[in-house]
C-alpha cells in the first residue's frame, strides 16, 4: 500500500454510553465506505469490529477496535471504544491517539452517565468534537429532544448541521444545512450514495436551518461577525472555513443524525469528518518527558512536533494479543516515520524493541505496509515487551509521550481454581491479559497468597474469567470481594523509641532511633523528616530508618492494609561502631513506627466513590432512600424530562453487587457510573468487623 500523506489522514474515537450505537455507526461507515463487503451488526454477531467470543455473547464493545477507511481521497482511522464503565481504559488510551472525537448518542435513551463522562475527557484533552444522534429510526426515538438535553447537560455549544426528515418510525432521511445535500429514502450503500436534490417541500425548512447554522458560525469570529451583520449572509467558503476553524477551538460542536443500522446519515458524517476535522498537521506538538537522567530524579519536559521532519516516536494505545496470531499492537505515529523491521527504544521502560512487519487492518483483513509517517495509525506485529500506554522512539532522540492518565481499579476480587498445575496456567494467562487490558491488574494477597484481579467493575472481572476459561480451558472463578482499605493515624505522638540490639556471638546488631509521628491533610501522603543533630546516628544509616519504617507502613497495623497520610520526624539515636548496620536502622525504624502507630489513634479509611444514577423520576424515592440505606450522601438531584439524575458519595463496599439493584428498583431503566474519589475514616463498627474478617496480626520481627 502506498503511504499517505499526513494532511489527508482524519484520526477520530467513536465514544459515547453502551448501547449508544457506536460500533453499529462505525461499521455503517466501514461498508458505505467501501471498507467492508457488507454491513457488520452487533445484533446478528456478523460484526467485524465486536469480534471475539465475548463481545459477541454479551453484544457489547469490551475493548477498543480498529480501522480505516477511505472518503473523497482522504484516509480515516477510525477508532470505535467501549461505552461499558468497566472497560473505558481503553476508551481513555484511545483519545490520546486521536485528532478529534465522535460523540455518539443514542436517539431513544440521551444523555447517560457515560456520555459526561467521555464527553469532558475529550474536552479537557482539547480535542475537536462532533455529536451524532444515532438510531433516529427506532421506535420512540426524539432526536430533537436528545440535542436539547446535550446541549443542557453537557453545556455544549451544539450547531446542527442537518434537518432530519421524520424520526422514529417514519424516518426518511437527512438533508444537510450546510452542503444542501439530501439523502432521502433509500438505505445508503457503496455506489448508492450520491446525494439528491432537496424536496420542493422541504426547500424552506433548508434556508431556515442554515440561516442557523450561519449565525451559529458567524458568532465565533469577529470578521465573520461584521461580515453577516453587513451582508446577511456568508458564501459557502466562509461558512466552511469558520466551521473548520470553530470546530478545532471547540468553539462549536456540530451535530448530525444517524442510523447505523439503516444505515442512513452515513455519508454526510464521513463529509463532515473529512471537511471538518482537522488533518494531523494541525496538531500541536505532543507534550511528554526525556527519559534518562539520575534515578528517583524527575523527567526532563519535553515537546515534540507532529512532523515527519521530526525524530519517530511511536505511541502504543491499544494491545491484542491472539493464540494463533500472536501480539497485535495499534499505535499513532506522533513524529518522524515508523518503517517496518526497525529498532526503536522503548522510552518507557528503557528496553530496545524491534518493529517487524507493519499493516492496516480492517477486520481479519490486513494489508502491509513498507513505513508510516507523523499522524498515521499503523497495526504493529509481534512487539515483544511494548505494552499499552508506552511510547516507541528514536534511541538517540529518546521521547516519551505523556498518555492520558487512567481511571484507577475499583473493585478486586479472589480468583478460585482447582486441579493439578491450575495455579500456574491461570497465573500466566491473567498476567497475559494484563497486557492487553490496561484496566487489568493482577496481584498475590501476601497473607493467603490468594491470585487477587483488579478492574473498573464487576462485569470486568466476571469478562476476565469468562476469558480465562475460554483460553486455558480451566474452570475457575471470582472469590469474596478485596477493598482497597488504607489505615492512618489521628493522633501525635512524640519520644518514641525504636531499639534493634542483637548478639550472638561475633559482630551484633544495635540500632536505636527516636521519632514523632503525626498525621497529614488527606491524600498528602507521607513525609519524613530528617532532624537529627550532632551524629547521633550515621549519615548513612538515616536512610535506613526511613526505609524501616516505609516497609512496616506497607504491611499495615490494624488489618494489614497500607498506612498513608502521615509526617515521621526522625531526631535522635544511638549507634554502636562496630554493630551497627543497614539492617540494624531498618529494624529500630519499623519497632519505632509500630510502638508510635500503637499510640498514635490507627483506624481505617475506606474509598468513598462518587455516584451518579440517572432513573426514571418515578424511582427517585427508591434510588434515593436506597443510597442513604448503604451510607451514601445525597449530594444533589436534577431532572431532565422524565429521568431524574441523583448524584451521590457512597462507600465502595456498599455498591459491590448494585447494578443488580439498581435494575430491579428501576425495571432496567436506570444507568449509573461511579469513580473513586476520596478516602474516609470507617465507621467504628465497619472498622472493626473489617479488622475481624482480616485475621490480621501485627508480627514483632525477631530479636
Amino acid at each position: 500500500m502506498t503511504t499517505t500523506a499526513p494532511s489527508d489522514i482524519r484520526n477520530v474515537a467513536l465514544i459515547g454510553h453502551k448501547g449508544a450505537g457506536k460500533t453499529s455507526l462505525a461499521e455503517a461507515m466501514l461498508f458505505v465506505a467501501k471498507a467492508t463487503p457488507k454491513l457488520g451488526k452487533v445484533d446478528d454477531k456478523s460484526s467485524v469490529l465486536d469480534d471475539s467470543a465475548e463481545e459477541k455473547d454479551h453484544a457489547a464493545s469490551l475493548e477498543a477496535s480498529v480501522a480505516y477507511l477511505h472518503w473523497n481521497g482522504k484516509k480515516v482511522n477510525v477508532v470505535d471504544t467501549p461505552g461499558e464503565g468497566s472497560f473505558l481504559a481503553e476508551t481513555r488510551l484511545a483519545l490520546g491517539a486521536v485528532d478529534a472525537a465522535v460523540l455518539v448518542v443514542s436517539g431513544k435513551d440521551g444523555v447517560q452517565p457515560i456520555t459526561e463522562r467521555v464527553f469532558g475527557w475529550a474536552r479537557a484533552q482539547g480535542l475537536p468534537i462532533l455529536v451524532v444522534v444515532t438510531k433516529v429510526d427506532a421506535e420512540n426515538a426524539q432526536p430533537d429532544d436528545v440535542v436539547a438535553e446535550i446541549k443542557a447537560r453537557l453545556k455544549a455549544p451544539l450547531a446542527v448541521m442537518e434537518h432530519h426528515v421524520g424520526e422514529g418510525l417514519d424516518y426518511q432521511g437527512i438533508i444537510t444545512l450546510r452542503t444542501k445535500k439530501a439523502w432521502i429514502g433509500k438505505p445508503e450503500a457503496p455506489n448508492v450514495i450520491a446525494a439528491g436534490a432537496v424536496p420542493a417541500d422541504l426547500a424552506s425548512v433548508l434556508e431556515t436551518g442554515r440561516g442557523r447554522l450561519v449565525d451559529d458560525v458567524a458568532g465565533t469570529n469577529d470578521e465573520l461577525t461584521e461580515k453577516y451583520l453587513t451582508e446577511g449572509d456568508l458564501t459557502q467558503e466562509e461558512l466552511d472555513q469558520g466551521l473548520r476553524d470553530a470546530v478545532r477551538e471547540g468553539k462549536i460542536v456540530p451535530v448530525y443524525f444517524a442510523s447505523g443500522t439503516r444505515p442512513s446519515g452515513v455519508a454526510a458524517l464521513l463529509d463532515g469528518i473529512v471537511e471538518l476535522i482537522p488533518p494531523p498537521t494541525a496538531h500541536s506538538t505532543w507534550k511528554g518527558t526525556v527519559p534518562g537522567g539520575k534515578v528517583g530524579s524527575t523527567p526532563a519536559a519535553a515537546e515534540r512536533p507532529s512532523s515527519i521532519d521530526a525524530p519517530t516516536a511511536v505511541f502504543v494505545f491499544k494491545t491484542s494479543i491472539d493464540p494463533h496470531a500472536g501480539r497485535t499492537s495499534f499505535a499513532r505515529v506522533l513524529s518522524g516515520t515508523l518503517k517496518a523491521d526497525s529498532s526503536l527504544l522503548n522510552a518507557s521502560t528503557g528496553n530496545a524493541e524491534r518493529v517487524g512487519k507493519l499493516f492496516n487492518i480492517v477486520g481479519k483483513d490486513a494489508k502491509a505496509v513498507d513505513e508510516v509517517k507523523a499522524g498515521d495509525i499503523v497495526a504493529l506485529a509481534k512487539l515483544k515487551s511494548t505494552l499499552s500506554g508506552q511510547t516507541l522512539s528514536d534511541e538517540k532522540h529518546a521521547f516519551q509521550f505523556t498518555a492520558p492518565e487512567l481511571p484507577p481499579a475499583l473493585f478486586s476480587r479472589g480468583v478460585k481454581f482447582e486441579g493439578k498445575g491450575a495455579e500456574d496456567k491461570v497465573s500466566s494467562a491473567l498476567y497475559k491479559l494484563t497486557e492487553e487490558d490496561p484496566g487489568l491488574t493482577v496481584s498475590i494477597e501476601e497473607t493467603t497468597r490468594e491470585l487477587v484481579v483488579s478492574g473498573l467493575g464487576s462485569l470486568h472481572l466476571e469478562i476476565t474469567v469468562e476469558r480465562i476459561r475460554r483460553r486455558v480451558g480451566i474452570d475457575c472463578r471470582l472469590g469474596a470481594p478485596h477493598i482497597a482499605y488504607k489505615e492512618t493515624i489521628t493522633k501525635r505522638v512524640a519520644g518514641v523509641e525504636g531499639k534493634h540490639k542483637k548478639q550472638t556471638g561475633g559482630h551484633g546488631q544495635f540500632g536505636v532511633c527516636y521519632i514523632d509521628m503525626e498525621p497529614m491533610p488527606r491524600g498528602e501522603g507521607f513525609v519524613f523528616e530528617d532532624a537529627v543533630v550532632g551524629g547521633a546516628i550515621p549519615r548513612q544509616f538515616i536512610p535506613s530508618v526511613e526505609k524501616g519504617i516505609v516497609k512496616s507502613m506497607a504491611k499495615g497495623f490494624l488489618a494489614g492494609f497500607p498506612l498513608v497520610d502521615l509526617k515521621v520526624r526522625l531526631y535522635d539515636g544511638k549507634y554502636h561502631d562496630v554493630d551497627s548496620s543497614d539492617a540494624a536502622f531498618q529494624m529500630a525504624g519499623s519497632k519505632a513506627f509500630k510502638a508510635a502507630a500503637a499510640q498514635a489513634g490507627a483506624v481505617l479509611l475506606e474509598p468513598v466513590v462518587k455516584m451518579q444514577v440517572v432513573a426514571p423520576s418515578v424511582a427517585t424515592g427508591d434510588v434515593i432512600g436506597d443510597i442513604n440505606s448503604r451510607r451514601g450522601r445525597i449530594l444533589g438531584t436534577d431532572t431532565v424530562e422524565d429521568q431524574t439524575i441523583v448524584n451521590a458519595y457512597v462507600p465502595l463496599s456498599e455498591v459491590l453487587e448494585y447494578e443488580s439493584k439498581l435494575k430491579s428498583m428501576t425495571q432496567g431503566k436506570g444507568t449509573f457510573s461511579m469513580s473513586v474519589d476520596h478516602l474516609a475514616i470507617c465507621p467504628p463498627m465497619v472498622q472493626d468487623k473489617v479488622i475481624k474478617d482480616s485475621g490480621f496480626k501485627v508480627t514483632e520481627e525477631e530479636d
